[in-house]
């Protein structure tokens, strides 16, 4: 349901649950956070800006002001939006799969030859 209504949407406030910066980023969604948890998400926020796709408005004002210039510039939306699919991570979960898969092999074939010695 999430993300039907997400490919529907211009622009995205949100707070800055990684989870929903990563679907909005395979999205092409630019991104607005209007909060964030202390430690586990605040590295979620330079992240969003750092690679074009979003910004971190806290008040009501500012997300307003925000969305306004936001809908002001098609062309700023349309890089946001491109900037977003480049951050975009659509693979990120198998790659760590395998990943981890790849370390579990390899812990195993450590203890069958300490085993065998």
């Amino acid at each position: 349901m999430f993300s039907q209504r997400i490919t529907l949407s211009d622009i995205l406030i949100t707070k800055a649950g990684p989870g929903t910066i990563a679907e909005a980023a395979i999205c092409g969604l630019p991104c607005i956070l209007s909060s964030y948890l202390p430690g586990q998400e605040e590295g979620n926020v330079p992240y969003v800006e750092e690679n074009g796709f979003g910004c971190y408005e806290g008040s009501p004002e500012g997300l307003a002001s925000r969305v306004e210039e936001w809908f002001a510039s098609t062309d700023m939306l349309e890089r946001m939006r491109n900037d977003a699919l480049t951050a975009a991570r659509p693979d990120a979960t198998l790659d760590i799969a395998r990943d981890l898969a790849d370390m579990a092999l390899a812990r195993r074939a450590e203890l069958k030859k300490a085993a065998a010695q």
